[in-house]
């Protein structure tokens, strides 16, 4: 993003005229603080604020799109599409979907599980035909703000259960997932990722996270189901580079070398440049001579 942005030469006088500029590495001390205090849900974000400390606004991630990003950075600036600016347009019009819709995403951005709670059930109640499409987005929220401010895991399983969106679903289980890795829970780990992959029938970056996780936590017994996920994952994106890499891991942990050598090989093809897939290639045809 920096190369991209904030050091073209147009953003560069624009953001120097306009403010003064901070940047925090995420990972140290400062980072944390910050993280604790704006509650930004990760990398890279913007943060605009007052000169008192108050926040603008905020943008979270980076498309690749420099004028979107630049866009943006002018609005907020000038006080446009902001969470303020739509909170005031809702005084006059409270019964708005777009801007209460644009508000829950602003709370979304901010991880307040209040508000993004209180605006779900606004747009359900907005919307009770359904007819802008967002009833199961709703309910994802309603479960997540639930589970978060509760601590307890259920909303998100009821949710996932009654689900049938692909997308939505996924953000269901992967929360799910993240929830009892933090206990840490092993056994509802696995259930949850097999219940995942049993139901989501399209490329999903689940399948490959469970087949990684099996490698990473060395569940030697569980190889050949992981394998056996990696393998339907690469049928289903057979340009992921990184799918490839958790396969070709995956048997070599299994002592399936000259397979391993054929899908790292594969990782190595798809992308050049990254040298840890040469490296593991020269490793694995190494092994396979010794």
């Amino acid at each position: 993003m920096d190369q991209l942005v904030h050091k073209d030469k147009e953003v560069g006088a624009y953001v120097n005229e306009r403010f003064v500029s901070v940047k925090v590495n995420g990972d140290s001390l400062e980072g944390k603080q910050l993280r604790d205090r704006f509650k930004y849900p990760g990398y890279p974000t913007t943060i605009i604020m007052t000169s008192n400390g108050e926040e603008i606004d905020r943008i979270v991630g980076f498309s690749g799109n420099k004028d979107e990003h630049f866009q943006l950075l002018k609005d907020y600036a000038e006080g446009r599409n902001t969470l303020g600016d739509y909170l005031k347009i809702l005084e006059n019009e409270p019964k708005n979907f777009d801007y209460n819709y644009a508000v829950l995403r602003k709370y979304s951005s901010r991880n307040d599980y209040q508000n993004i709670k209180k605006y779900a059930g606004l747009i359900l109640q907005l919307d009770p035909e359904n007819n802008q499409g967002k009833k199961t987005e709703m309910s994802y929220h309603l479960a997540f703000s639930d589970y978060k401010i509760s601590g307890l895991i259920s909303p998100m399983l009821d949710f996932t259960e009654n689900c049938k969106d692909e997308d939505w679903l996924e953000a269901g289980y992967s929360e799910i997932i993240r929830y009892y890795q933090r206990k840490p829970d092993q056994s509802q780990v696995m259930a949850t990722y097999e219940s995942a992959v049993k139901r989501l029938q399209r490329p999903s970056s689940l399948m490959n996270s469970y087949a990684w996780y099996i490698f990473q936590n060395k569940i030697a017994d569980r190889y050949s189901r992981g394998i056996e996920v990696a393998r339907r994952a690469v049928e289903l994106s057979p340009d992921a580079d990184h799918i490839w890499d958790t396969l070709a891991q995956l048997l070599f942990a299994d002592g399936q070398i000259d397979e391993a050598i054929k899908a790292m090989q594969k990782a190595a093809e798809i992308d050049p440049k990254e040298e840890s897939y040469r490296d593991l290639v020269a490793l694995y045809l190494k092994t396979r001579t010794n």
